[in-house]
């Protein structure tokens, strides 16, 4: 076998791979073997004809194609070791020629990361303040959650609920039918378009109706963005929201625990400073974060954004069409192309797998090492509410490596919090402590 490579660009390079017959040779007796098993020849028992035998009848081109899945990539692998190259995604492989046997293998190498001077960030964390509106906000929604809806005799107003025969058509084609259609008249909702819902205000019941609307040129419908419905409406009925009085009752009626209004407020402003705090933590690691991809460099291969960036279409589209969705028709439903959403898919595979290195080396610099005693420790935390024993599910090895990759970036984070606030690691303490002589007692070195 020769192997000649390139030179790394962009932490990334092509191998040039020729291989002689008799590095071929035992990926074909593989292939001879499958082959054999699954035709006839005259004048031999299936499975029995020899080699020889079988290339002259379905030709060696033949055998090579049926080991190609297998045998590409093994060489590929075995030259990657042979050139003692640190490959982090999977080669790119282009069969040039049988014969001679030559095929390219671009190779992604591992990114070449700097973080810069990461001991240097400082950011200080925002105190947590709850608006005052905050608490009332709340409750409104909840009574919201728990308002009735009661049948008016009156045309229709902003916040009512409303039931009606629809029929929309575009000249003489329909493209909206619709009996005892339920709809909120609410001017933010676009259901089923834009400004149809402001078009039913003032509207009574049992009162046939036409109207035109205007579509924008925006809308996600190309067949029907710009044009002009003439909508028939027919409303059945008009109900409008009946919220509930502010008072104990209310309260318990909300969960239990709730005796009195005060005890349901002072519940909501517990919940409401505990979701802030939350979010002001998830806003300030990500700040930190951000603060440290800002001041580090790295070198990606792009053929390991290309690979990241298919996965995630490839995740989307499988997620359409588990869905009972034809994935184009989804694509043209959000109003973009394959190109467009390839290209936002790239953009997003870099972005995240630019994070993903950054903290990786943070965690490397920092001596972050999660322990099969932490792993034990957390599964034993998950379970530890639970009446019945830790599942054996939940520790094989592909939960342990879940485990211990959420913990490495759990306490990778931490210690970028740490040091925004000034504070030294854990092993940088233990040096100076091993640094520092004793001061007295029998071990004191003697002037």
């Amino acid at each position: 076998m020769k192997i000649t490579q390139d030179e790394i660009v962009e932490q990334q390079t092509v191998l040039h791979i020729e291989l002689d017959d008799n590095d071929i040779d035992p990926y074909l007796e593989r292939a001879y073997k499958k082959v054999v098993q699954r035709v006839n020849i005259p004048g031999f028992r299936k499975g029995k004809a020899p080699r020889r035998i079988i290339e002259q009848f379905f030709g060696k081109e033949t055998l090579i194609n049926e080991t190609l899945d297998y045998m590409l990539p093994e060489i590929t692998g075995n030259a990657i070791t042979e050139n003692d190259l640190d490959a982090v995604s999977i080669p790119s492989i282009n069969l040039e020629s049988i014969d001679p046997f030559q095929f390219t293998a671009t190779v992604p190498l591992r990114p070449i990361v700097d973080i810069g001077q990461y001991k240097d960030i400082r950011l200080a964390k925002e105190n947590v303040s709850l608006p005052e509106e905050a608490i009332n906000d709340r409750i409104e929604q909840l009574r919201l959650s728990v308002a009735t809806w009661e049948p008016v005799d009156r045309s229709i107003e902003t916040g009512d609920m409303v039931s009606a025969d629809i029929n929309g058509q575009i000249g003489e084609t329909d493209i909206l039918t619709e009996k005892d259609a339920v709809y909120l008249i609410n001017e933010e909702i676009d259901r089923p378009f834009p400004g149809f819902s402001e078009k039913l205000i003032g509207l009574d019941t049992d009162n046939p109706t036409e109207f035109k609307l205007e579509i924008p040129d925006d809308f996600n419908d190309p067949d029907i963005a710009g044009q002009t419905v003439n909508f028939h409406v027919t409303v059945k009925d008009i109900k409008h929201r009946v919220l509930p009085e502010l008072d104990d009752q209310f309260a318990q009626s909300i969960g239990e625990g709730h005796k009195t209004l005060g005890d349901l407020k002072e519940e909501i402003e517990k919940s409401l400073k505990e979701e802030a705090e939350s979010e002001s933590n998830r806003s300030y690691r990500e700040s930190l974060i951000l603060e440290l991809i800002e001041g580090s460099s790295i070198i990606l291969p792009p053929l390991l954004i290309e690979h990241e960036a298919n996965r995630m279409m490839e995740e989307q589209e499988r997620m359409v069409t588990q869905a009972n969705m034809v994935f184009d028709d989804y694509i043209n439903s959000i109003g973009k192309t394959r190109e467009e959403l390839s290209d936002e898919f790239q953009t997003t595979a870099k972005d995240q797998l630019i994070r993903s290195f950054v903290m990786s080396k943070l965690s490397e610099e920092e001596s972050v090492d999660i322990s099969d005693e932490d792993i034990d420790n957390r599964i034993d935390e998950l379970f530890a509410n639970s009446e019945e024993d830790v599942p054996t599910s939940s520790r094989t090895a592909e939960m342990k490596t879940y485990i211990r990759n959420s913990m490495q970036v759990e306490h990778t984070i931490e210690r970028l919090e740490s040091i925004a606030r000034g504070e030294e690691s854990n092993e940088v303490k233990k040096e100076q402590n091993t640094k520092k002589e004793p001061k007295g007692g029998d071990d004191a070195p003697k002037s």
